[in-house]
């Protein structure tokens, strides 16, 4: 279980989410809708993957994306998380400027 951060080297764009699995190196890019436009756009070469922190169990790991992910990053232009884990249908969507 771990939090990682996705971040574009053209424009500094950054993405972060979790993902649990057992393989490391399982290829697993992001699931985030505005990332996914970014990289179609760009490349995924022209993204830097990076492990931020692990975790022990999914329920930390949850608990810590809300906090890394809240309304004060997702004010910043260059987030492409388009809302709060902890509340995802209550914060404004935005369209993607990738």
């Amino acid at each position: 279980h771990f939090i990682y951060k996705m971040t574009n080297l053209i424009n500094q764009k950054y993405y972060i989410g979790m993902h649990s699995t057992n393989n490391l190196n399982d290829g697993y890019i992001g699931s985030g809708t505005n990332l996914r436009r970014s990289i179609k756009k760009y490349g995924k070469f022209n993204f830097k993957f990076e492990i931020i922190e692990f975790h022990s169990n999914r329920k930390s790991l949850k608990k810590r994306e809300k906090e890394l992910v809240n309304e004060d990053t997702l004010k910043d232009k260059k987030c492409l998380n388009y809302a709060s884990p902890s509340q995802p249908h209550t914060l404004p969507s935005r369209t993607c400027q990738c």
